[in-house]
């Protein structure tokens, strides 16, 4: 009986890091990529493995191409589960815990920036839900300032154009012309106090809307 051999698609499979991976933690090619997602995933034949004995000393692999900044504290402890004598964990080589003293991750900056990045994410994920939820309160504004112009054409025209640019995300565009209608001086005072009341409305219903994403989002820190 001859040993088993595992066939790879080349010769180069899984024998580099994917920088997409190391960089950002995630891989659009998922399990279809060439690359190995981590170092346990690398795979060395017995020349590259004595080269890279020679040129590298194991510790210092393990510090410097073991660390994924993308999972915080990872291997900054040391494993409960791991057995110095067999060299084996339950967890195995998903463990985020550092198997000995070499393991250990001494680089906890790449952490801190990864902690950053996260809140940088939450503030750019912020701006955008109050900028979509902006331009739904526009929308709602423009049509429901049809209702004060019935038969008013050139108005209903403009009213249009401003819930086309809404759409279009120009919110600028949509209440500028908002702005040109509203202070005509040929606006009643009617008619002004009727879109000062859809104007209430419609602050009442963002101001609503927001809360509700932000309780969302501290729910979600927890």
């Amino acid at each position: 009986m001859y040993p088993q051999v595992t066939q790879y698609p080349n010769s180069k499979y899984k024998t580099q890091l994917c920088r997409h991976f190391t960089s950002n933690g995630v891989c659009a090619l998922g399990q279809r990529c060439q690359f190995a997602h981590g170092p346990q995933e690398l795979r060395a034949n017995s020349i590259q493995t004595a080269y890279a004995e020679q040129v590298m000393p194991v510790n210092n692999y393990n510090k410097v191409q073991g660390i994924n900044p993308m999972i915080v504290n990872y291997k900054t402890q040391l494993c409960k589960h791991f057995n110095p004598q067999t060299g084996q964990c339950k967890n195995g080589p998903t463990c985020t815990f550092a198997h000995g003293e070499s393991e250990l991750n001494t680089m906890p900056y790449l952490q801190s920036q990864y902690q950053q990045m996260q809140q940088q994410m939450k503030q750019m994920n912020q701006q955008q839900l109050q900028a979509d939820l902006t331009q739904q309160i526009l929308i709602m504004i423009l049509t429901n300032m049809e209702h004060i112009f019935p038969g008013q054409q050139q108005i209903l025209y403009l009213l249009k154009q401003g819930q086309d640019k809404a759409k279009q995300g120009d919110t600028q565009g949509a209440s500028d012309i908002i702005k040109q209608i509203i202070h005509d001086q040929e606006r009643s005072k009617e008619e002004k106090q009727q879109y000062q009341q859809i104007y209430n409305n419609a602050q009442r219903h963002y101001d609503q809307k927001l809360k509700e994403i932000q309780s969302q989002q501290q729910q979600q820190l927890y």
